[in-house]
């Protein structure tokens, strides 16, 4: 039965020689003129129409992708995250124009502050937030043209259909396609480099050098923006290999892969010397040297099941059915490589032992996957006879659909983190009536984003770091806020008691024992399901 998953598809033809590939001549493949040689004109009617021929079936994944992820665009405020990237872009356009002092981001950004941020702020001077927003959207849409494009011609026509439906109703996908942050761009560039890759195997020896090169300058970009991009470089060097040894053997595909590796590899450590220090701080702080969680495996392993199992599911039996198939170790080893793709950001993840990001990291992998994954599905339909072809491919796009609808509360779900806008509009007010230094859930994003100028970065402390001095003693942790809620040090301190609720209320219990604050604004929020307060408080002794 595995043998007869992997039924030859347009694009499998094995090479004429070494400069040519053999493509059918009917336009939709021997596979699908036969099978319309076979059925009742009205079948052969709609079986055209499930050959996937036309752009339609793609625009519609497309609509369909555009619609779950609009609706989440205007449904909440800026996520501390977007917050704090489009503040960055504002600060670096701003330092470009008009010159001045900088702060350091590099250092502490897990993706190099001059690319998607400035972009992000740029789009969100013309629209605002939900600009910013539809920007990602684009480029998920893209990402998933991409992926509809590889998978055609890696396998055919059905295979790429399923492969982009699957893609776009994915929780990660649609949860990506409505937040700002650079998630969306490095994903895409990414996609982008896989299908460069791709393209070159087919290509005569000049053009395909030039492909893979821009494979390995687009891929070196994807890391730029985003630094944990860089866990799939091998699967694209892999993937650019794998396909060269299809098309045109050994030697092509050892030449793919040096020229890809070296590509990205010489233009990264171009990118790093010239950002100096500050770059390689941020690399290794953020992305290489990551302290470990202490979420368990199970756990973590559970929820990327409940994300992206079912792709993982099918990727494994599109790779099994290649592996056992008749069409040659190169194809098996593509399909492969695709399959084991999926799994990388959760073996990652487990190993640090960290739950933050995993949901976002995860629709990378997925993105490889579900070319594995439509491949499945198109040659499981394939096992019926020939005349039941119109319902094997409804039966196709049901398991897709089906795979969608958990999908969506899940991305409803990661999608409700507290409105902060009711609480930015209040401490506009306080702020501006109680000026010093602040406490604040998530330091000084928000406030920045929402504020602007009237409040500074150094005026702000967050509650994840913090560190004091005290009687010639300097003191973190919860020892330092404790010592300098004691001593009055903050003119504001907000909290929400959401994201770190444990030092939130270390912070709360010491402002009960200093008496030296007042609570004046209490404003409630719904969270992931959960009622809570931001609780704002005052020193008594401001003016």
């Amino acid at each position: 039965m595995l043998m007869s998953l992997s039924t030859s598809a347009p694009g499998d033809a094995r090479p004429a020689d070494a400069g040519q590939v053999n493509q059918p001549s009917h336009p939709l493949g021997d596979l699908e003129r036969r099978e319309q040689a076979q059925v009742p004109r009205p079948a052969r009617n709609r079986l055209a129409w499930a050959s996937l021929a036309t752009p339609w079936p793609l625009t519609l994944v497309l609509a369909a992708q555009a619609a779950l992820s609009l609706r989440l665009v205007w449904s909440n405020a800026a996520f501390p995250d977007e917050a704090l990237y489009l503040w960055v872009g504002r600060l670096e356009i701003a330092h470009v124009l008009q010159g001045g002092h900088v702060p350091d981001f590099a250092t502490s950004l897990s993706g190099a502050p001059v690319l998607y941020p400035p972009l992000a702020a740029i789009a969100a001077s013309a629209g605002g937030l939900a600009a910013a927003r539809l920007l990602s959207l684009c480029l998920m849409l893209c990402a998933t043209v991409l992926l509809h494009g590889l998978s055609k011609r890696l396998y055919d026509r059905r295979a790429a259909f399923f492969a982009a439906a699957l893609f776009a109703g994915l929780a990660g996908t649609q949860f990506l396609g409505a937040f700002a942050t650079y998630d969306a761009m490095a994903l895409c560039l990414v996609a982008c480099a896989s299908w460069l890759a791709v393209v070159a195997a087919s290509r005569p020896a000049g053009r395909r050098a030039a492909l893979l090169i821009a494979a390995g300058a687009v891929l070196a970009l994807s890391n730029a923006t985003k630094y944990a991009a860089g866990i799939f470089d091998p699967v694209v060097v892999c993937l650019a290999a794998a396909a060269a040894w299809r098309a045109r053997g050994p030697a092509a595909a050892a030449s793919a892969c040096a020229i890809t590796l070296a590509i990205t590899a010489g233009l990264l450590a171009c990118g790093l010397a010239a950002g100096g220090a500050a770059y390689w701080h941020g690399l290794d702080t953020t992305t290489l040297a990551r302290p470990p969680g202490s979420d368990s495996v199970s756990f973590l392993l559970y929820a990327s099941g409940k994300w992206i199992g079912v792709v993982a599911l099918l990727a494994g039996l599109g790779a099994l059915a290649a592996a056992t198939g008749s069409q040659g170790r190169p194809f098996a080893v593509l399909t492969c490589v695709l399959a084991v793709a999926v799994v990388l950001v959760p073996i990652e993840q487990a190993r640090i032992h960290t739950y933050t990001s995993m949901f976002k990291h995860e629709d990378y992998g997925a993105w490889f996957g579900c070319a594995a994954a439509g491949y499945a599905v198109a040659a499981l339909a394939r096992l019926v006879p020939r005349a039941k072809a119109w319902p094997a491919f409804q039966a196709g796009l049901a398991a897709a659909v089906g795979a969608v609808l958990p999908a969506v509360p899940i991305a409803t779900e990661h999608y409700g983190w507290p409105d902060f806008s009711t609480a930015m509009a209040r401490m506009r007010t306080i702020v501006a009536r109680h000026p010093g230094p602040i406490l604040a859930d998530d330091g000084p994003s928000l406030l920045n984003y929402y504020l602007g100028n009237e409040v500074s970065r150094d005026q702000i402390t967050g509650n994840w770091y913090y560190a004091y001095s005290s009687h010639g003693k300097r003191l973190t942790g919860d020892a330092a806020y404790e010592a300098a809620i004691a001593n009055g040090r903050f003119a504001v301190i907000m909290l929400d008691f959401w994201d770190s609720p444990r030092t939130d209320g270390t912070v709360a219990r010491a402002i009960t024992l200093s008496g030296n604050y007042r609570l004046v604004a209490l404003l409630p929020y719904t969270a992931t399901g959960v009622r809570a307060k931001f609780h704002i408080w005052v020193r008594k002794a401001g003016p």
